[in-house]
């Protein structure tokens, strides 16, 4: 059909309608990568509800077979994206937003094989969203770019292979960031910290290196990071041992494993398990509690630190044992935190009618140490040996210690364990004074690295716990970064400036040990810091002025403790929150008060903690609980 409209009338006709497309784009409110569209946590979505009914949300729909995981879904063009290991495989998968129907899946590779069990079921990272592509991080460190539309896997590499990355204890586990034409990412290795590759192709631009350590950071000695320096860190207090003439004894362990076993003759012989409560994440009683099967013999509910009477101090559980089978064992099963042991020792008994002979060894094994030990008796311990998984660690030794023993021994100094230079936090871009700076918190440090060519700009230790385990995303608003980890270290406010050079300086406002963000996440809004306050051992939900670190709610305090430990998001002026036991809770953001607006329990809870985050996009709230993704409908009628 034949127009007489004129050209600059067609011209404005189609500007209209590329503003429409664009506006109609605009209001579909996905969740396209970690932490929502711009990192942060909170959606721009509205029309969501305010309240909810009695029994929760309407279940819109309920998908199983994702696989173990714990990655929470990026939802974008009508689809959802997540990874989860299925049997020997560790997959990518793509669900339809509409009813959750599996529309394709894609082997990423073997799956990773953990040592420690704590998320050992599959993949934590959540798959980042970019136009056709899509970017995902295995628990191994494999980085691979997929087409959105049939998962074709486009390009890959691997951080520990093409980096020198060294895997995290707990695996990789971060969420890949996009910028412009970047792919960032963290292998932790030796010279190459942080990357920044090619999205289109996967080549590298850049590697950046963060110094390891506590050393001064870019601002030279006293600056930000600096042992003494504003948010620096002297080294770790050396450790004494009380109620023992052997200290030396317990400053070294063998932590998370399954069981110990060694040969022995049959026969009647005395185990003496040597036990000292030394990491400074355990504050109280019950925050390490483990049960022990000791040839036989059971011992329930074993806490080293109601034993021992308190931190740092020796304690010795001795037990009769028969040995029948020509091979003694202990068998360790955690309950809260990891098992952990200083030394043991077997000791024959007399001659009895299995047969052992009073002249049998006695056999001494030192936890943690890879060369003999010899007390004061002049008796030689032999190295660490005979366990089954499990890592191991030394502590700084005070007066009477063994030498060698100084601050960061292995899996305690920066880097922690593992000696991963990665810790699991993803990466977030921010611009200040005219500079993109990529912002990360490693293992080591919450750092700032220029996103042209990764130079590092500024560095700030004390939001990194001497475990090395730091998990949240760094928040940024106003010129100012906080961070925080769990295990004793807190969070820390730094504020950003340049110098006449145009050197980026990060100076301390304050630190806290008032949030001890584990890996929940935390929410900026309006001045108040939102966020879980708490380790391995628990926690609650607590809110802090943003600029001061004062507190002005703390849900410890309060008597129903109606929000424990849990995972953070936002949208339409409400904060999701998922505790660790699975529980769903709406909640009115206030600077005042704990304002509760509705909660619901999962449905078919697996026996796990619940720790893939919330996610809110087109008016849906997505669970997941390993293998299973529910859909909840949120939206306003």
């Amino acid at each position: 059909m034949k127009t007489n409209v004129p050209v600059h009338h067609w011209k404005t006709l189609m500007s209209v309608l590329s503003s429409m497309v664009l506006l109609s784009y605009a209001a579909a409110e996905d969740w396209p990568q970690w932490q929502g569209p711009d990192r942060t946590g909170i959606s721009k979505e509205q029309g969501l509800l305010k309240e909810w009914p009695k029994d929760g949300p309407p279940l819109a729909w309920k998908i199983q077979g994702l696989g173990g995981g714990d990655s929470a879904p990026a939802v974008a063009s009508g689809q959802i994206f997540g990874m989860g290991n299925r049997g020997e495989d560790e997959v990518v998968w793509a669900l339809s937003e509409k009813d959750g129907k599996e529309t394709w899946v894609t082997r990423l590779g073997p799956a990773f094989k953990q040592q420690p069990s704590q998320g050992k079921e599959g993949p934590g990272g959540t798959p980042t969203v970019d136009g056709e592509r899509l970017y995902v991080e295995g628990m191994g460190g494999e980085i691979a770019c997929l087409q959105v539309k049939d998962g074709e896997i486009l390009w890959q590499r691997n951080l520990v292979r093409d980096f020198g990355g060294r895997t995290p204890m707990w695996s990789y586990r971060e969420s890949l960031l996009v910028d412009g034409d970047k792919l960032v990412c963290t292998p932790g290795g030796e010279d190459a910290t942080m990357v920044a590759l090619d999205k289109l192709t996967g080549k590298t631009i850049w590697k950046s290196q963060v110094p390891g350590g506590s050393g001064a950071g870019p601002g030279g000695p006293g600056g930000p990071g600096a042992p003494g320096g504003p948010g620096g860190r002297s080294g770790a207090p050396t450790t004494t041992i009380a109620g023992t003439k052997d200290p030396g004894l317990f400053l070294s362990e063998h932590w998370g494993m399954r069981a110990f076993s060694c040969k022995l003759p049959n026969g009647k012989y005395l185990a003496k398990l040597y036990f000292a409560e030394n990491y400074e994440g355990i504050t109280r009683a019950g925050q390490r509690v483990f049960s022990l099967d000791v040839q036989g013999h059971e011992i329930k509910d074993f806490d080293i630190w109601v034993k021992a009477g308190g931190p740092k101090r020796a304690y010795v559980e001795s037990v009769p044992v028969e040995v029948t089978t020509g091979e003694f064992r202990i068998a360790f099963t955690p309950q809260v935190e990891n098992p952990a042991i200083n030394a043991i020792e077997i000791i024959p008994q007399s001659e009895s009618a299995a047969g052992a002979a009073p002249s049998s060894p006695t056999v001494r094994i030192k936890a943690g140490l890879s060369a003999p030990f010899t007390d004061s008796n002049g008796q030689v311990w032999q190295a660490d040996t005979g366990f089954e998984g499990g890592n191991v660690n030394q502590f700084a030794a005070g007066p009477g210690g063994p030498p060698g023993g100084g601050p960061g021994g292995p899996g305690r100094g920066p880097g922690g364990f593992g000696g991963s230079g990665a810790g699991y936090a993803s990466a977030i871009a921010i611009d200040f004074e005219g500079q993109r700076q990529y912002v990360q918190l490693t293992s080591k440090a919450l750092v700032g690295v220029a996103a042209s060519d990764g130079k590092l700009l500024w560095r700030y230790d004390a939001p990194a716990n001497r475990m090395g385990i730091n998990c949240s995303t760094p928040v940024y608003g106003d010129g100012m970064v906080f961070a925080a980890s769990a295990y004793g270290a807190g969070g820390g406010l730094v504020k950003l400036s340049k110098d006449a050079s145009g050197a980026v300086k990060a100076e301390e406002v304050y630190a806290t040990r008032k949030m001890q963000n584990h890996h929940g996440g935390m929410i900026l809004l309006d001045g108040s810091l939102y966020g879980a306050n708490g380790g391995n051992e628990g926690g609650f939900l607590i809110c802090l002025d943003f600029k001061t670190g004062t507190v002005r709610w703390d849900e410890r305090d309060d008597a129903e403790r109606r929000a424990p430990k849990g995972a953070i998001a936002m949208a339409d002026g409400r904060l999701y929150y998922r505790t660790e036991k699975g529980i769903m809770l709406l909640i009115e953001p206030s600077p005042k008060e704990y304002l509760e607006r509705g909660r619901f329990e999962q449905p078919d809870r697996t026996k796990l903690p619940a720790w893939a985050h919330p996610v809110i996009a087109n008016g849906k709230l997505y669970v997941r609980d390993q293998d299973v993704l529910f859909c909840y409908d949120v939206k306003a009628k």
